[in-house]
């Protein structure tokens, strides 16, 4: 027990280093034996080739409906490929491209009343919860991209209602209890709907938004009605609140339900992972202020090299136009995957190929594993982005230099990564169920620190962070666990001698 209260997804890190990437122990309470893996040839049989056959478990499933409902994250089977289907044009990269000048519009407003607040601040430097800023960014962006709605840099009322239910439940989810919970939640599911505060406190959550998302179909339903025939208007529309309309009016469609859910789901997994790993990268950059000097520098010599303007979606997305801030970009969400685990049940007997052999105390060498109906498999994803033996021996430094093309070697060997995943990864998920705004998160991510880092300075505090999964990954400060999740940073103004 002890183990699995530090920090997320360093037990099972370790345990890799030690027995290798399979291994299986024993679940708290009786719960029965999980498989722990990193196995390139399990990922890819589970969440990959026959991903429907292995569902989310009950540790996972009741979270999720808590947090969001009946959405694309909750659903399995013909429900989720019906959601799917239908969501994917959404995010399209035609789609992204077009949010591109929204995105970029939240931006620089954000920067603006960053800015400002730091003028307040004597000698305009001061201490930023940068958490508490970036959630209100991200808010604001899915907001305006994906339903029209302004959620006001985070100071309409919803929006207060929203950010502050989500603060107060993941800090409830560092309590020791909070995991005594969830390990009884894998004996007895029925417990996702007891009334303990943690869990009314994601499900407030869910109600919050579900109630503007009543709004915002009702007003999208009474636009597209003054002309008459909505439902024709719909047809051919490709953004989310289209999508989700249009499919409300066709047979074997979305129930009011599914859409209003659907909303939350975009809403809270929109705005609280993409805000997390700017968080996160902001207090590695603190940390060394000569990357923050190499990254400034990149983005001055790109602005010079083409007339004084900004980098455009393209080359944002881009491996090679910008390449310090790709690199910083796959190295943050290495060492921070915003959904830092995930877990699936074997629907029925199975094999399980393995692409590194296990040998067995005595000494036989399995090349596959005979699973039953109900097995757990556990896929610790920043536990196993964080294996010494494939990262140099350095997995716990936040080294971007590591992703340039010259150091391809000290990368770990293509044949032990996920293949149907985002740089043969899992931090967006895999397969069918590779995370649908994974695009758009990573445009987000790119421009949000790109900007912040033109325009401020962060400074090292002293700080360390531990982890957990509440949601997603959610981060306290060692030694002041009471004053609940934070990432505070001291910020200043760029001043010449900075930027080079």
């Amino acid at each position: 027990m002890k183990g699995f209260l530090r920090s997320c997804g360093m037990q099972y890190r370790d345990w890799f280093d030690q027995y290798g990437t399979t291994y299986r122990y024993k679940a708290a309470l009786g719960a029965g034996d999980i498989i722990c893996t990193a196995d390139a040839g399990i990922i890819n049989h589970v969440l990959t080739k026959n991903v429907y056959d292995y569902e989310k478990s009950p540790m996972i499933r009741p979270v999720a409906e808590r947090l969001v409902g009946h959405g694309l994250v909750w659903a399995e089977g013909n429900d989720h490929k019906l959601q799917r289907n239908l969501l994917n044009p959404a995010f399209s990269i035609e789609n992204v491209r077009n949010m591109a000048p929204t995105v970029q519009e939240c931006n620089e407003r954000f920067i603006t009343a960053l800015e400002n607040h730091l003028l307040t601040q004597p000698e305009a430097t001061g201490v930023v919860d940068v958490q508490e800023w970036t959630a209100k960014l991200t808010l604001d962006i899915i907001g305006r991209v994906g339903f029209g709605h302004d959620f006001q840099l985070g100071q309409s009322p919803e929006a207060l209602r929203i950010l502050e239910g989500w603060k107060n439940q993941a800090t409830m989810g560092f309590d020791k209890s909070a995991m005594l919970g969830m390990a009884l939640l894998r004996l007895f599911p029925a417990l996702s709907s007891a009334p303990v505060a943690a869990l009314k406190a994601q499900e407030e959550i869910r109600e919050t938004i579900k109630s503007i998302a009543r709004g915002i179909v009702q007003e999208a339903r009474e636009n597209l009605a003054e002309d008459g025939g909505w439902g024709e208007k719909v047809k051919g529309a490709t953004d989310i609140i289209s999508l989700l309309l249009r499919s409300s009016v066709t047979d074997n469609g979305l129930t009011e339900d599914e859409l209003l859910d659907n909303i939350v789901t975009f809403v809270v997994a929109g705005h609280e992972t993409s805000s997390g790993t700017v968080n996160y990268t902001l207090y590695e950059l603190a940390k060394q202020p000569e990357l923050q000097t190499q990254l400034r520098r990149e983005l001055a010599e790109f602005r010079t090299e083409h007339g004084g303007r900004e980098p455009t979606f393209e080359e944002y997305m881009s491996g090679n136009k910008l390449p310090l801030l790709d690199a910083i970009t796959k190295e943050a969400l290495r060492m921070y995957p915003a959904a830092p685990q995930t877990e699936r049940i074997a629907t029925k007997d199975d094999i399980l190929p393995l692409r590194n052999p296990i040998t067995t105390t005595d000494g036989k060498t399995l090349t596959e594993l005979r699973i039953k109906k109900g097995q757990s498999i556990f896929f610790p994803v920043l536990g196993m982005n964080r294996i010494n033996s494939r990262w140099t021996n350095d997995a716990d430094v936040f080294r971007p230099s590591r992703w340039f093309p010259e150091n391809a070697h000290e990368l770990p060997d293509k044949s032990q990564l996920a293949s149907a995943g985002w740089n043969g990864s899992l931090v967006f998920s895999a397969g069918v169920r590779l995370c649908i705004g994974y695009r758009l998160a990573l445009y987000e991510f790119k421009i949000i620190l790109a900007s912040m880092i033109r325009r401020f300075v962060f400074h090292d505090e002293g700080i360390k962070l531990e982890f957990k999964q509440v949601g997603s990954l959610q981060p306290r400060v060692v030694g002041r666990e009471s004053e609940g999740v934070q990432v505070p940073i001291r910020m200043s103004f760029v001043q010449e001698e900075d930027e080079f």
